[in-house]
């Protein structure tokens, strides 16, 4: 298991897109990182676009960067839901800053724009935001992924296959974040009901 010991949070908010959810947060675990689902707080469960529904194992208030490596950032309408809680942007803001590999997919570019972090870097995103990328100072590249430092960047669920290929390497070679002040998450109960 190439992740063990690793800490991702994958950011959650109603109408999520549900692939770009659910293949990370299985792929992760494959490769034995511990993966949360962090919500905005405002309630626990959340539902995709699709309508599949998951439970948020935290809020993003609850969540320090420093006890993460990584911060996933999935797409559909749930980033322009995500970008307007500042405990999100918080997040996403200091992990960037120490250094975290942070991983966006599709319209999740508009939650990177709201943090501030695209000046200077070079992404891709869902073609209908690209504007809003360059606007905040990016470079824009229509690839199925891009990465740039620890940003790592793809365009729709088509490229999931690319995008966490290259999240798992860059997230082998860094060191695993020490657990300071993290608390286990619940047991991984994916909230998948019938």
């Amino acid at each position: 298991m190439s992740l063990a010991g690793k800490h991702v949070a994958i950011l959650v908010e109603d109408l999520y897109q549900d692939q770009e959810v659910w293949y990370p947060y299985f792929r992760l675990l494959e490769e034995g990182a511990d993966v949360q689902f962090v919500g905005t707080g405002k309630k626990s469960e959340y539902k995709g676009k699709y309508g599949i529904p998951l439970t948020a194992h935290t809020s993003a208030d609850q969540v320090s960067a420093r006890d993460v490596d990584a911060v996933i950032v999935p797409g559909g309408y749930a980033p322009d839901l995500l970008r307007r809680y500042p405990a999100v942007l918080q997040l996403v803001t200091e992990a960037h800053e120490q250094g975290k590999v942070i991983a966006a997919i599709c319209h999740a570019g508009w939650v990177l724009c709201s943090a501030g972090i695209l000046r200077g870097k070079t992404v891709t995103c869902f073609s209908a935001i690209k504007d809003d990328v360059v606007n905040a100072g990016a470079t824009y590249v229509d690839r199925e992924v891009v990465r740039d430092g620890t940003l790592i960047t793809s365009r729709r669920p088509e490229d999931l296959p690319a995008f966490m290929k290259t999240v798992v390497q860059a997230l082998q070679m860094r060191p695993a974040t020490p657990a300071h002040g993290r608390t286990k998450p619940p047991a991984r109960r994916t909230a998948l009901r019938r």
